[in-house]
C-alpha cells in the first residue's frame, strides 16, 4: 500500500491571556503556581535586558523545543533568554504534517519486535498529546483518521494494533470504529473504489504548528523571559576556564550586536546544532543527521471536511500531502522543493483516489519541505529503528538537544531543563515543571469553542471571521476586535478582510506586529499563515499587508518595496509554484512555425496587460473566437489542460498557452497527448524518483 503522510490544515492560532493561569495544584513542589509575570514585552524591551541581566539559562534556536525551553524554564522562575536567528518556528516547526501523532508508527515496531522501549515511546506520545490539549485547547483538537482496508486479513491485525493504541491513550481519548466499503465511500466518496474492503477511523491530534511555536515563546515572555526573533549568534562567549558562559548575537534587522551571559547555553537549533557545536568545540563529532519531508497543499475537495486519512486530511478548509521522512544531503540552508517532489506527490494520491477524478498539478496551491533532526546512529541508540532524541553536554559545558517531534516537544524541554538545573546548579524556585498539567498558554484561559459567538454578538462580526479569531487567538481574540476597524457595510460591522478567499482581516497584522512580526515574510507565513495555503492569495495581499506594517513599523517607502521584492523570493523559492526544476518542465515541444509562435506570443502579451506572465483561460476562450474558433469545445480544451497539465489553477502562462492555442486552433491535440505519454513513459524507464510505494512503517500515518 502507498503510504504519504496527509494532514489537515489547521490554520488556527494562538489566543494570549490576560492574566493568570488556572492551576491544578496536585505538583511535587509546594511553591506555589506561578503567575504571569507582565504583559507581553516588546522586542525593543527585551533587546534592552540582554544588555543588563545575567541569564540563569540562554537557549539558542526558537523552535518547537527552544521555545519550550524558554516557557519551562521561565515558569521554574529561572532568569531565561530566548533567542532565534530567524522568525520564531520559522525552520522545521512550521513545516510539520499538522497532526499530533500518538505512535502508531511506534507501535508496530513495538509488536513486531517486541521492542518495550518502542511501547514506552508510545504510552510518553499518548500522554504528551493529552498535555498539550490542555496546554492549548483553542490550538488542538482530535480529528478523525480513515485508515483503509484493502484485503480481508488486514482487518483483524489493524483491529488489534488499533484496540491496543487505544488502551494505552488516556481515558478520554476517543475509542476506533470500522465501515464498510460502502459506508467508508460514503464518508470518503473520492476514495478508489477498486480492491478496498473497508476502513477504520481513530483519532489523532491536530494543531497549527507555526501559531503554537509563537504561543509558547510569547506566553514564555509574559512568565518573565527575554525573547527575540532575528537574532543570529555568531559566536559562543567563553569564561577564563574555557567553559561556555553566553553567546554573541547579532540583530539582523539593525546589525547591532549584544553580548548575552548565562550560567547554561542550551543548542536547540534543530538540524543547524552541528554548526553551534563546533563552535564549542572545532573537533565535535556530528550528533544530528537530517531526513528531508515535503508537502503539498491541495483544494478541499480532495478530502471530506473535518475528516483526515492515512494519505490526506483537511482542517481548515484545505488539504495537505506529505511525503515520508527521506535521508536527504543538500546544505543546511537550502529547503526548497523540487518538481520532482511535487510530482511524486500527485502520484501518490492519484494511487488513492479514484480514477475518474483527474489529480492535476495546477491543484497545487503551496508547496514547502523541511528537515527534520535526528540523532546520529550510535551504540546507544542502534537498537530501535525510531531514534528519538538525545541530550548532550558538551565538552565546554553547552547543552545539546537533538531530535524531537511536536508530540514531545514539551517532555524534551522539561528533560532539558532538568539537566540545565544538575549540570548548572541552578536554582529554580521551582523544582519540578508545571507545563505539563498547571499551566496553559496565554489565551487558553476563558476560552471555549463557543467563544466565537459571542464576537459575532458583541461586534458584529462574520461567523468565520470569529470563528478564525476565537480559534487563533483565544480570550485575546477580543483585543483583536476591539482594534477592528469599520467595515464600512452594513454587515459585517467591523472586520475589513484582507481577501474574500480567507477569514484574515486587517487588524490581525496589527497584532502580528505587536506578536514580534518583524518582516513581510514572518506576518505572511507565520502570523496569518496565508503563504502555507495559497501563495497566489499570499502573493496578491503583499502590498496591502506591507501598508499596514510600515503605519506600525515606520518603513519608508525604499523599505516596503524591498520587504515585498523579499518576501515575494521566498513565495517563490520556499512556498510557491517556482519549485526547482519546474522552469525546465517544458518538455513539450511546441509544434508551430516561428511565424506562429511570434503571433501568438504578441497576443499572449496584448492579454496580459498588468505583466503578470499569466493569463486566464476565459481570456485564451476569448482569444480563440478572434482567431476563428466559432463555438469554444469546452470538454475538448479541459482534456487540453489536463494533457498539458497547467501549473495554475484557471490561467496559463506562455508556454502552457501557445501549447493550448497550438491544439485548439492548430488542431495539434492527438499531437499533445502522444507527448504527453512519450514523457510518462520515458519518466517509467529511467527509474524516476517517483516512488509508487513507501515502506509503510516510514510513513506518517498509517500503520
Amino acid at each position: 500500500m502507498a503510504k504519504i503522510i496527509q494532514m489537515a490544515v489547521m490554520l488556527g492560532s494562538s489566543k494570549l491571556g490576560h492574566g493568570a493561569f488556572g492551576f491544578d495544584e496536585r505538583q511535587a513542589d509546594s511553591t506555589p503556581v506561578p503567575q504571569m509575570k507582565r504583559e507581553l514585552p516588546t522586542r525593543k524591551m527585551c533587546l534592552e535586558a540582554f544588555k543588563r541581566t545575567h541569564y540563569d539559562i540562554l537557549i539558542i534556536g526558537g523552535g518547537a523545543v527552544g521555545s519550550g525551553c524558554a516557557l519551562d524554564a521561565a515558569t521554574r522562575g529561572l532568569k531565561t533568554a530566548l533567542v532565534e536567528a530567524n522568525d520564531f518556528g520559522s525552520g522545521t516547526s512550521s513545516k510539520s504534517s499538522k497532526l499530533l501523532h500518538g505512535g502508531l508508527r511506534d507501535l508496530e515496531q513495538a509488536i513486531s519486535r517486541l521492542d518495550v522501549a518502542a511501547f514506552r515511546r508510545v504510552r510518553c506520545s499518548l500522554q504528551e498529546r493529552s498535555h498539550i490539549g490542555k496546554l492549548a485547547p483553542h490550538l488542538s483538537q482530535p480529528v478523525p483518521i480513515l485508515l483503509p482496508v484493502h484485503h480481508w486479513w488486514q482487518a483483524p491485525l489493524y483491529y488489534m494494533k488499533l484496540k491496543i493504541y487505544h488502551l494505552m491513550a488516556p481515558k478520554a481519548t476517543r475509542s476506533f470504529q470500522y465501515l464498510s466499503a460502502d459506508d467508508a465511500l460514503e464518508v470518503f466518496p473520492m476514495l478508489r473504489r477498486q480492491e478496498l474492503f473497508g476502513a477504520f477511523v481513530f483519532y489523532e491530534g491536530q494543531h497549527d504548528d507555526a501559531r503554537m511555536c509563537l504561543s509558547v515563546a510569547l506566553t514564555a515572555a509574559r512568565y518573565g523571559a527575554d525573547i527575540c526573533n532575528h537574532m543570529k549568534v555568531s559566536r559562543l562567549i567563553k569564561n577564563k576556564d574555557g567553559n561556555v558562559a553566553g553567546a554573541e548575537a547579532v540583530d539582523q534587522l539593525t546589525g547591532k550586536k549584544y553580548s548575552i551571559r548565562a550560567k547554561v547555553v542550551v543548542n536547540a537549533t534543530g538540524h543547524m546544532s552541528d554548526s553551534l557545536r563546533k563552535m564549542e568545540d572545532s573537533e565535535a563529532k556530528p550528533l544530528c543527521t537530517r531526513s528531508w519531508s515535503s508537502i503539498i497543499v491541495m483544494p478541499r475537495f480532495y478530502c471530506p471536511e473535518e475528516w483526515a486519512s492515512s494519505t490526506r486530511t483537511r482542517p481548515l478548509g484545505h488539504t495537505l500531502v506529505g511525503s515520508s521522512d527521506e535521508p536527504l544531503n543538500l546544505p543546511e540552508q537550502d529547503t526548497q522543493p523540487t518538481e520532482t517532489d511535487v510530482q511524486s506527490l500527485l502520484d501518490c494520491v492519484k494511487h488513492f483516489v479514484t480514477p475518474n477524478f483527474d489529480v492535476r498539478r495546477c491543484d497545487v496551491l503551496a508547496v514547502w519541505g523541511g528537515y527534520k533532526p535526528l540523532p546520529v546512529q550510535s551504540d546507544t541508540l542502534h537498537h530501535t529503528r525510531f531514534k528519538n532524541h538525545v541530550i548532550q553536554l558538551g565538552p565546554r559545558n553547552m547543552l545539546s538537544i537533538v531530535g524531537g517531534t511536536w508530540s514531545s516537544f514539551r517532555v524534551l524541554a522539561e528533560k532539558t531543563v532538568n539537566a540545565a538545573i544538575r549540570y548548572g546548579d541552578l536554582s529554580p524556585l521551582r523544582k519540578e515543571s508545571v507545563t505539563a498539567e498547571s499551566c496553559k498558554l496565554d489565551g487558553a484561559s476563558g476560552w471555549s469553542p463557543k467563544m466565537f459567538i459571542r464576537l459575532v454578538q458583541d461586534f458584529g462580526m462574520e461567523r468565520d471571521v470569529a470563528e478564525h479569531l476565537s480559534n487563533t487567538y483565544g480570550s485575546n481574540a477580543f483585543k483583536v476586535a476591539v482594534s477592528a476597524d469599520s467595515s464600512g457595510k452594513a454587515w459585517p460591522i467591523v472586520g475589513k478582510r484582507l481577501h474574500s478567499e480567507f477569514p484574515y482581516i486587517e487588524a490581525e497584522v496589527k497584532q502580528g506586529v505587536r506578536d514580534f512580526a518583524c518582516t513581510l515574510e514572518d506576518m505572511v507565513a507565520r502570523r496569518l499563515r496565508v503563504a502555507f495555503l495559497n501563495v497566489q492569495v499570499a502573493e496578491e495581499i503583499l502590498p496591502q499587508v506591507a501598508n499596514i506594517m510600515a503605519k506600525e513599523l515606520n518603513w519608508s517607502r525604499d523599505q516596503i518595496k524591498k520587504q515585498i521584492r523579499q518576501t515575494r523570493t521566498f513565495l517563490n523559492s520556499q512556498m510557491g509554484q517556482l519549485t526547482k526544476e519546474s522552469a525546465s518542465q517544458m518538455n513539450i515541444p511546441i509544434k508551430m512555425s516561428v511565424r506562429q509562435v511570434r503571433k501568438f506570443a504578441g497576443q499572449f502579451r496584448q492579454m496580459d496587460e498588468n505583466n503578470t506572465g499569466y493569463v486566464s483561460i476565459a481570456d485564451c476562450c476569448r482569444a480563440m473566437k478572434t482567431m476563428g474558433v466559432k463555438e469554444v469545445p469546452v470538454d475538448l480544451m479541459h482534456d487540453v489542460l489536463r494533457d498539458i497539465d497547467v501549473h495554475a489553477q484557471g490561467k496559463v502562462n506562455l508556454y502552457e498557452f501557445l501549447l493550448l492555442m497550438s491544439a485548439i486552433v492548430q488542431g495539434n491535440t492527438e499531437y499533445l497527448r502522444y507527448a504527453r505519454l512519450y514523457l510518462d513513459h520515458k519518466k517509467q524507464m529511467q527509474g524516476s524518483n517517483f516512488p509508487a510505494v513507501m515502506q509503510m512503517e516510514r510513513a506518517g500515518g498509517g500503520l
